[in-house]
């Protein structure tokens, strides 16, 4: 599957090696809740997208 932040193949449950995103399947949301995550899909994307850290 494809990672919801970077679009970078990915196993579903697992961190992207691209961005360390870590995918909480497929029926993740983008506000919430946050998982395994500090940082919510959409704050995820976001950052990815202006090149910051995600979390």
């Amino acid at each position: 599957m494809e990672c919801p932040v970077c679009c970078a193949k990915v196993d579903m449950f697992d961190i992207c090696d691209n961005c360390n995103y870590q995918n909480s399947g497929l029926k993740e949301n983008l506000d919430g809740p946050l998982g395994p995550n500090k940082m919510t899909l959409r704050e995820a994307r976001e950052a990815y997208k202006n090149g910051e850290k995600i979390i």
